[in-house]
């Protein structure tokens, strides 16, 4: 898209005028027609047009994101209304999964390449003198891969169907050899000459270029904190110079994004994510300092994560084509403070594509729906075997698709929802609920499809106090989003709320309820019952990702093993057995190098009630465990299950009952708990000191015996009482008061008591600007 407010006269200069007449005469005589285009020959806004003036009555363009086909559409009617007599807000419109823009008279449509690929699947097809223009390509998206893999198919087997695959990097022969076509265009760019040069590091240059301001400067960063932490290095010499720095990432609202638009008298610092990589145009770009980096959305071993991955060449010659569009530009690759840059001639050719890098069970159990196995489907880059094995386990495991690969019942329910598959399937459990737990469902889900709108990390909780659900991370962020009527939206940047994602939400919100056939009402807190009901649906999501707690305080997996850390953001604390999404987080460290962190987020409590529920195949009863539960302070019962090999414990629930089989059951629960205790104390003793006496069980039970007579919970005790019976888990209840002091006399020195474990040799990551080094150590 190009800068909102420049002079739209000037599109009959742009490299394309050229080849106008070259494009549709390949159009009509082809059905498949190859266009690489330079950045700036006008491609996205030239192309439509022609083909829509030559004649053909529907011209539908896809676009990678949805502030590309919002605002391709405002250049377009701009023009439109300059070359033709028509109203231009009727014959070009927009769609996007939660817009619409358009009319019955529309000629020319952009479009989301998501919203296309459902469009398409579900029938609605092209018609006679009709065009697909897949723009973009080369960034091969999932639903881009789809709908070339689907256009390939329908240009084989219905011949009036015509599709121009556009794009400013591509192999262009490789995809006509795939497509089976000879009819490949290449249009050069307008460009004024971009010199290209390596810079030492971005700060630095940042600084240089603000002693003299003049450029108009687009500065690429991975993400959102590493543009936060150079805001900060140079907003004080950028507001001296008078400067403005503007971010521009997905999570700003529209408003915020065209300011990087605006022309300002001192130039400007635009600090960017990938999103101004190629949707993105800035017509006054003079200079490009780019970092080199992006972060990435990968799946390795079966987990996804968000990492930091060094571009490719062509991705680094589209960030360079951003500069000289009106006048000479440069292209400065430079490292981030002590972050990896290659040099250019290092990186790889192209970048990875999406499909080989992501969880491809949504796009799976979507094209079960039509009758389409994933695996014959004639991909340009086909996903990898294993990735094709785990989706299609996932949806086993979700009940979607048969052992044999067929769907379902419920993946035919499922597959009605446009979101990812775990989220269809809480839907799908969900219909026999209420309409309110329905409603409240399709707002938790929505929040989650648009990325939550809370942010992640201990430094952004403020949000936890409008939170009262402590049992479920989802029902957590549901809270929030009642209570967003009681925040001043000037508070939602300190309180971690995520301002963007709210509006996205909102409409998520409105389409899932128009597909559940419900009205949307106001939005009431989460009764005790419903929050059962809304835990069990979703746990029906993600039965296939169950973690128990281990003795150290990490989740491991039930059947893989793996194990993670819980994410510092999560309300959940403590539960056994939960369900959750494994995420890792590639973040930088001090020196440079990269660290991963392996969390689990999303988190739910999970009853083993609901397992023998929802799936009583996979999982059979075992005898309860009858426990002493110290935050209770009484006896508790654990239900357990039978999964394979694995018993799965769920969360406590107390016994009340003051039976003489329930006060035998206390005594033996509390001397295991207290002898535990104990034992642990010694064991931590025996690190320093071998003369460390034993105490055995028949101790602790024998004073269990005389301090607890005939009672099953410690409330029923005074506290003097209670006091006496606590201190059967201590050590110094056997071996008296001195043995500390004994045990030195003989020889050892007892730590325990101030023993300070190892520090972690983690160290977060701090830009170059804030880092402190203490004068000592030189």
């Amino acid at each position: 898209m190009r800068q909102m407010g420049t002079s739209i006269k000037n599109f009959n200069q742009l490299p394309t005028i050229d080849f106008r007449s070259k494009i549709c005469k390949a159009v009509d005589v082809n059905q498949v027609v190859i266009l690489t285009a330079e950045t700036g020959a006008g491609k996205s806004t030239q192309v439509p047009q022609y083909l829509a003036e030559h004649g053909y009555t529907r011209v539908i363009v896809t676009q990678p994101r949805i502030l590309a086909a919002r605002n391709l559409a405002r250049r377009v009617r701009e023009e439109w209304a300059e070359r033709n007599t028509e109203d231009s807000s009727e014959i070009i419109g927009y769609r996007t999964a939660h817009e619409r823009d358009d009319s019955g008279r529309t000629k020319i449509l952009y479009c989301t390449d998501g919203l296309q690929l459902v469009r398409e699947l579900t029938g609605s097809g092209t018609t006679d003198r009709q065009v697909l223009v897949l723009d973009e390509v080369h960034e091969w998206n999932e639903n881009m891969e789809v709908l070339v893999a689907w256009a390939k198919r329908r240009a084989e087997e219905d011949p009036t169907f015509k599709v121009v695959v556009m794009s400013a990097t591509l192999d262009d022969q490789a995809l006509a050899d795939y497509f089976e076509t000879d009819a490949v265009i290449k249009i050069p760019g307008r460009h004024f000459e971009v010199t290209k040069r390596r810079g030492s590091d971005i700060i630095d240059e940042l600084l240089r270029q603000l002693e003299q301001p003049q450029h108009n400067i687009l500065t690429f960063l991975p993400g959102k904190s590493e543009i936060q932490n150079v805001t900060e290095a140079i907003e004080e010499k950028a507001k001296k110079a008078g400067v403005p720095i503007i971010p521009l990432h997905s999570q700003l609202e529209a408003e915020m994004q065209q300011k990087a638009f605006a022309g300002y008298p001192h130039g400007k610092i635009i600090l960017a994510t990938n999103i101004a990589q190629t949707s993105v145009t800035i017509d006054d770009i003079d200079m490009v300092l780019d970092s080199g980096l992006e972060r990435r959305a990968e799946v390795r071993s079966g987990v996804e994560g968000l990492f930091i991955a060094q571009i490719s060449q062509a991705d680094c010659l589209q960030r360079a084509g951003r500069a000289g569009r009106t006048k000479p530009g440069e292209y400065i690759l430079a490292p981030y403070d002590v972050m990896p840059c290659l040099p250019f001639e290092d990186r790889p050719e192209y970048a990875i594509p999406e499909i080989m890098r992501t969880h491809i069970d949504r796009l799976t159990l979507r094209l079960a729906s039509i009758g389409i196995d994933i695996e014959t489907l004639d991909f340009y880059h086909d996903p990898s075997h294993g990735a094709i094995k785990r989706a299609k386990h996932t949806l086993v495991s979700l009940g979607a698709l048969t052992p044999r690969g067929e769907i379902t019942n419920t993946g035919r329910a499922m597959e009605r929802f446009p979101v990812e598959s775990s989220y269809a399937r809480m839907l799908v459990e969900a219909e026999g609920c209420s309409a309110d737990v329905q409603s409240k469902l399709a707002t938790i889900i929505a929040i989650q499809e648009v990325g939550g709108i809370v942010r992640g990390g201990a430094n952004y909780i403020g949000w936890q106090v409008y939170v009262t659900q402590k049992q479920s991370d989802l029902l957590a962020q549901y809270d929030v989003f009642v209570a967003l009527p009681r925040i001043p939206p000037d508070m939602y940047e300190v309180t971690g709320i995520l301002a963007k994602n709210i509006d996205k939400a909102e409409e998520v919100i409105e389409r899932l309820h128009r597909d559940l056939g419900l009205e949307q009402g106001e939005l009431t807190a989460i009764t005790p019952d419903e929050a059962a009901q809304l835990m069990r649906a979703i746990v029906a999501g993600q039965i296939h990702q169950l973690w128990t707690l281990d003795d150290h305080g990490e989740y491991e997996h039930v059947t893989t093993r793996q194990q993670r850390e819980l994410s510092s953001s999560s309300v959940v604390r403590g539960a056994r057995l939960v369900t959750g999404t494994p995420f890792d987080l590639e973040v930088p460290m001090r020196g440079g190098e990269l660290s991963t962190l392996h969390l689990l987020q999303n988190v739910t409590v999970v009853t083993t009630t609901w397992l023998l529920e929802l799936s009583p195949e996979r999982f059979g009863t075992r005898k309860p465990e009858i426990y002493y539960d110290p935050r209770l302070g009484g006896l508790a019962s654990r239900q357990r299950v039978r999964f394979g090999k694995i018993v799965l414990e769920g969360p406590a629930e107390p016994i009340l009952d003051n039976t003489p089989t329930a006060q035998r059951q206390f005594v033996d629960a509390f001397t295991d708990w207290a002898h535990s205790r104990v034992e642990r104390e010694l064991r931590i003793l025996g690190r320093y000191n071998r003369n460390v006496p034993n105490v055995t069980r028949s101790q602790v039970q024998h004073y269990v015996r005389t301090k607890s007579p005939w009672i099953t919970n410690l409330q029923q005790l005074e506290s003097g009482d209670k006091k006496m019976l606590l201190e059967a888990a201590e050590p110094e209840t056997y071996l008296g008061r001195d043995f500390r002091v004994e045990l030195e006399r003989k020889g050892g020195r007892s730590q325990a008591g101030n023993h300070k474990p190892h520090e972690s040799r983690r160290r977060g990551w701090q830009p170059r600007h804030k880092r402190k080094y203490s004068r000592d150590k030189w």
